[in-house]
């Protein structure tokens, strides 16, 4: 099982992290642009998404993680 925020950068803040965090699954900067309301609103952490993330609770990460894969978009692999 991987850790809490596992891929989030604990210095910087809940709205970068998501744009790590997504592109570190695949996602353009553009996908994520698309998708940021609608993740931040997924994740419930909308009060707190310009906070950096060492201050976040682990309950918190988890939301705003699973919140981010969430809305990955399918892929296939056969397709370039």
């Amino acid at each position: 099982m991987l850790e809490v925020g596992t891929g989030f950068h604990k210095e910087l803040t809940g709205r970068e992290n998501i744009f790590l965090n997504g592109a570190i699954l695949g996602m353009t900067k553009a996908e994520i642009k698309s998708k940021l309301d609608e993740i931040i609103a997924f994740s419930g952490v909308e009060r707190y998404v310009d906070t950096p993330v060492k201050r976040y609770s682990s309950g918190m990460k988890v939301r705003l993680a699973f919140a981010v894969a969430a809305h990955l978009e399918p892929r296939n692999p056969h397709r370039r």
